[in-house]
């Protein structure tokens, strides 16, 4: 006898456990991050709300909805939408696409994770998508435009319009 891997639809938007990711209706666990990815997460978090952009910033697996049906639910790194988009901040996941999704790439990640998530980003409409990959000090911006920009942790890179960062200077520099 087989067992049946469930299968999850957006009625089932509520019942997806935490650390998980649903692709296409699978669900996909997430492996923990450990203290380099925590620490860019919480600098370029900390960066982006510093400067004050009129939106929220959010951190921290931010669940986002990118098709309903088949289901499919990313886990963000962090997300910023601007008020625009968003009048109030979102209570649940986040079914609009965001101005900026920032993703931090980890030992376990795979190239062909990212790239999916990338191509899944895009397709939802994300404005800006900032790739940054600690391990080989490269960052990789997906602009508006769909232009490509791959830069190093010294060199500044504009995640939002008026908004750069040096990655080699978070957190007071190296």
């Amino acid at each position: 006898m087989s067992v049946k891997e469930k299968v999850f639809t957006y009625e089932d938007i509520d019942r997806i456990p935490e650390g998980c990711e649903v692709i296409k209706g699978r669900l996909r666990e997430l492996a923990p991050t450990g203290g380099e990815h925590g620490f860019y997460e919480a600098e370029i978090g900390y960066e982006l709300r510093k400067r004050k952009p009129k939106g929220y910033v959010l951190v921290g697996e931010v669940g986002l909805v990118i098709s309903r049906n088949p289901l499919t639910v990313r886990c963000a790194d962090i997300v910023f939408l601007s008020k625009e988009k968003v009048k109030e901040l979102p209570k649940g996941l986040i079914e609009v696409p965001p101005d900026l999704v920032v993703e931090i790439v980890s030992p376990s990640n795979t190239y062909e994770e990212i790239e999916e998530k990338i191509a899944d980003y895009m397709g939802f409409g994300v404005w800006r998508i900032l790739i940054v990959e600690p391990a080989i000090r490269k960052v990789t911006l997906i602009n508006e435009e769909r232009k490509i920009a791959i830069l190093g942790f010294d060199q500044e890179v504009e995640i939002l319009p008026g908004i750069r960062l040096k990655m080699a200077e978070l957190g007071g520099g190296e």
